[in-house]
C-alpha cells in the first residue's frame, strides 16, 4: 500500500512538468547512465566544448556586482579559511580533517546525511577559497593550487553518482560564482602568483563548460538561476564572448525572469533563504555586458524589486524568515534599507508583514511552490513568525535536513507549524527529499479589503476554509484571530524558542526571556477546549536542532465554526482588545463566505 501511495504521488509530481522539463529531465536521466558507459565519449564531449570557450581575460577588470558577490561568499566562509589552508574544512557545524588541501576526499560520506549529502555538496560549492583569495597571503594562494589540483585529479564526473555530488551543476555554478568573483578581487591587490591565477583559471574555464552543457532546465527555479549567474559571471570576465553562448544566455535569462520572479519580486519557490540568493545572483546578471541593453534594464528593474521583497522577509535582527526550506548563515544578513514601518505586502508571493521598529509579524499567506517544482514548500500555510524588541518569540520549524526520513517529514507538515490548522489533516502529499504530490495554498487577502494594521489570509480544503487576521497594536503587541468553518476541530500551536521561559497562566502563558528581562504574553481571549505546553525543537541551522516550547491551544468545538482570539505582546490583553477581535472575525466571517 505505502509503495502504491509513493507511485501516486511521483505520478502527480511528474504530470504537472511542462514538455520543455520532460525533455530535458530525459536529457539528464540519459547523460546520468550513458556517461558512465561511455566515459571517453563523454569526456570528449566536453573537452571540445571546453576548447571552444574564451579563458577569462588577463585585463578585465572587477565592477561592483563581482565585488558584491565576492563579499557574498566572504560573509559565509570567512571564518574557515584558516582551516582550509590545512585541509581541515568545517561545514554545518562538522569538522573534517583532511590533513591536507591537496588530500581533500571529493565524495566523503556522512551516514547521517543518508540520501541527500548536503556536507558534500556545499563542500564541492567551494565557497571558501573566495576569502583564500580575497584576504589571502602566500599559503592561502598555495592552498588554492592544491585545492584545485585535488579536485581535478580527485573526481571523474563520468563516475557513478558524481553528477549528483562534485559534478552536480548547482555545486559548479556556485564554484564559478565563488572562485571567480575570489579572483577578481584578488588580481586587484596585485598578490596573486602566476601559476595559482593559471590554475584558477583553467579550472573555471572546465567548470563553465560544464554547466554551459548541462544547465538544469529539468528544475528550473532556483537551480537555473544559479547556473546562468554563474555562467554570465564567467563571460563577464572574457575579452569576447561567442555570438551564439551571448544569444543563448539571453534567451535563457528572459525565460528564468518571466517564470521565475514574480511581479513584486517574490522569487516563485517562496523561501527567504533562496529569496536571499536572488538578490546575490540577478545583480551578476544585470551587470553582464554581453546582454542586451534592454535585458539588463529588465534585470535592474528586477533587483531593485528583489531586494526590496528580501527586506520584507527578513526580520530585525537582518536574518531571514524561515518559511518553506531555509536556514540562516546560508545569506549574508541584510544590511540594506530596511522594510518600512506599518503594512507591507507581497500580493504575488502571498507573504504580508506588519512592523515597527524592532516588532515584526510575517504571515505566509500563499502556495506552496510552483507546480511544476514545488520542493522546497512546507505546509506553512498562514503561519507566523513574531520578534519583540528584536527577539524572535513566535518562530518556524525550520529546515534542519534534506534527506528523506521522519524529521524532514514533520519539518514541512502543518502540524509543525504557527498556522491554523485542522487536527490530524495534512493537506499535502510529501515524498522522499523534495517531491510533492497533492498541492495546496493559501491566499493573501488584499489590501483593500482590511482595516488598518492588519494582515489575513483564506486557507480552503476539503474539510472547509480556515482565515487569519493579525491586527499590530505598535508598541504593545499583535492580535491574531483565526476561524474555521467546517465540521472538524481546529487547532494552532505555537513554536517559541527555549531562550524564553514559560510560565501557565488562565487561558494562556507568560513568557520570560533567560537572556534578559523580557516579559511576553500569548493568551487566549477565547473560550478553549484545552491548552497544553509540550516540548519540542525548532531549527535555525542546517544539521542543528534547538529545543523549542510547543504551545497548543485547541478553540471550543462547534459543528458551525470555530474561532480563536490570540494576543501575543508586552503586556496582558486589555481595554478594547478583545472587541477588537470579535470585529476581526466578522471580516472573517465576511470574506470567506464570498470565497
Amino acid at each position: 500500500m505505502r509503495k502504491l501511495q509513493q507511485i501516486i504521488v511521483l505520478l502527480h509530481a511528474c504530470s504537472r512538468l511542462s514538455p520543455r522539463m520532460i525533455v530535458f529531465m530525459i536529457r539528464r536521466i540519459l547523460r546520468n547512465r550513458l556517461a558512465t558507459v561511455f566515459r571517453q565519449s563523454y569526456r570528449k564531449r566536453l573537452g571540445a566544448i571546453e576548447d571552444r570557450l574564451p579563458k577569462i581575460g588577463a585585463d578585465v577588470d572587477s565592477n561592483p556586482a563581482l565585488e558584491r558577490m565576492a563579499e557574498f561568499y566572504c560573509a559565509e566562509y570567512n571564518e574557515m579559511a584558516d582551516n582550509a589552508v590545512l585541509g581541515k574544512i568545517s561545514l554545518y557545524g562538522k569538522l573534517v580533517d583532511f590533513k591536507s588541501p591537496t588530500d581533500v576526499n571529493w565524495n566523503h560520506y556522512l551516514p547521517e546525511e543518508g540520501d541527500h549529502q548536503m556536507w558534500r555538496v556545499k563542500l564541492a560549492h567551494m565557497g571558501y577559497v573566495c576569502p583564500m583569495l580575497v584576504n589571502g597571503e602566500a599559503c592561502d594562494y598555495a592552498a588554492v593550487a592544491e585545492l584545485i589540483d585535488g579536485a581535478r585529479r580527485g573526481t571523474d564526473m563520468t563516475a557513478a553518482g558524481a553528477f549528483g555530488s562534485f559534478w552536480f551543476p548547482y555545486a559548479a555554478s556556485h564554484r564559478i560564482l565563488a572562485i571567480g568573483s575570489g579572483l577578481m578581487m584578488a588580481r586587484s591587490k596585485g598578490t596573486l602568483p602566476l601559476k595559482t591565477e593559471a590554475a584558477v583559471i583553467d579550472f573555471l574555464r572546465l567548470n563553465a563548460a560544464f554547466v554551459l552543457d548541462n544547465i538544469e532546465h529539468e528544475l528550473l527555479n532556483n537551480h537555473v538561476e544559479r547556473n546562468l549567474a554563474a555562467l554570465c559571471l564567467y563571460f563577464s570576465c572574457v575579452d569576447a564572448v561567442p555570438a551564439t553562448i551571448a544569444k543563448r544566455l539571453e534567451c535563457d535569462i528572459k525565460f528564468l525572469i518571466e517564470k521565475t520572479v514574480l511581479g513584486d519580486g517574490t522569487q516563485v519557490e517562496r523561501s527567504p533563504m533562496y529569496q536571499g540568493l536572488s538578490v546575490a545572483s540577478l545583480e551578476v546578471m544585470a551587470q553582464a555586458p554581453f546582454l542586451s541593453k534592454n535585458l539588463r534594464q529588465i534585470l535592474l528593474a528586477k533587483v531593485k524589486s528583489v531586494r526590496r521583497a528580501f527586506a520584507i522577509l527578513c526580520h530585525p535582527d537582518g536574518k531571514v524568515a524561515l518559511f518553506n526550506d531555509a536556514w540562516h548563515g546560508e545569506v549574508p544578513l541584510w544590511r540594506g534599507p530596511k522594510a518600512p514601518d506599518g503594512r507591507s505586502l507581497l500580493a504575488e508571493g502571498g507573504y504580508g508583514r506588519l512592523s515597527q521598529g524592532n516588532n515584526v509579524c510575517l504571515m505566509d499567506a500563499g502556495p506552496i511552490g510552483p507546480s511544476w517544482n514545488p520542493g522546497h514548500g512546507h505546509a506553512d500555510f498562514l503561519s507566523l513568525e513574531i520578534s519583540l524588541r528584536g527577539e524572535r518569540v513566535v518562530v518556524d520549524p525550520g529546515t534542519s535536513r534534506y534527506n528523506t526520513g521522519a524529521e524532514r517529514a514533520r519539518e514541512r507538515s502543518a502540524a509543525a507549524h504557527n498556522g491554523p490548522i485542522w487536527q490530524g489533516f495534512e493537506p499535502v502529499e510529501f515524498l522522499s527529499c523534495f517531491k510533492v504530490g497533492r498541492l495546496a495554498a493559501a491566499q493573501l487577502i488584499e489590501e483593500e479589503f482590511l482595516p488598518a494594521d492588519t494582515i489575513a489570509g483564506l486557507f480552503c480544503s476539503k474539510l472547509g476554509v480556515i482565515g487569519r487576521m493579525v491586527r499590530h497594536y505598535p508598541g504593545v503587541g499583535f492580535l491574531v484571530a483565526d476561524l474555521w468553518v467546517g465540521k472538524a476541530p481546529g487547532q494552532v500551536t505555537w513554536l517559541v524558542p527555549a531562550s524564553w521561559g514559560v510560565e501557565s497562566r488562565p487561558l494562556g502563558f507568560v513568557l520570560r526571556s533567560l537572556e534578559g528581562n523580557m516579559e511576553v504574553f500569548i493568551s487566549s481571549l477565547s473560550p478553549l477546549d484545552s491548552v497544553v505546553n509540550s516540548s519540542s525543537h525548532w531549527a535555525n541551522s542546517y544539521s542543528r536542532v534547538e529545543a523549542a516550547h510547543e504551545l497548543c491551544f485547541w478553540p471550543r468545538y462547534s459543528e458551525k465554526s470555530q474561532s480563536l482570539l490570540t494576543w501575543v505582546g508586552y503586556v496582558p490583553e486589555e481595554g478594547d482588545i478583545k472587541e477588537d477581535g470579535m470585529e476581526l472575525l466578522s471580516r472573517l466571517k465576511i470574506i470567506i463566505s464570498k470565497t
